[in-house]
């Protein structure tokens, strides 16, 4: 893998790190906002759905700090 092909691996996984971060964020408000509707149920799903992201997230930053970000 040439420098600049490395350089550009590394710089689409911070994005995507930050960007699932941003994310999880804004699933979280969903999240409230279901909750306050009376949908447990939603609210579950979504805060769920924040966890594995979370998840995601580790193993995304695992594969940046194997390349040294």
């Amino acid at each position: 893998m040439t420098e600049q092909a490395m350089r550009e691996l590394q710089a689409l996984l911070e994005y995507l790190v930050k960007h699932n971060a941003d994310h999880a964020g804004e699933i979280l408000e969903l999240a409230a906002r279901a909750e306050s509707l009376g949908k447990p149920r939603v609210h579950e799903h979504l805060v769920r759905g924040v966890e594995l992201l979370h998840q995601s997230n580790k193993s995304l930053q695992a594969a940046l700090a194997e390349l040294g970000g």
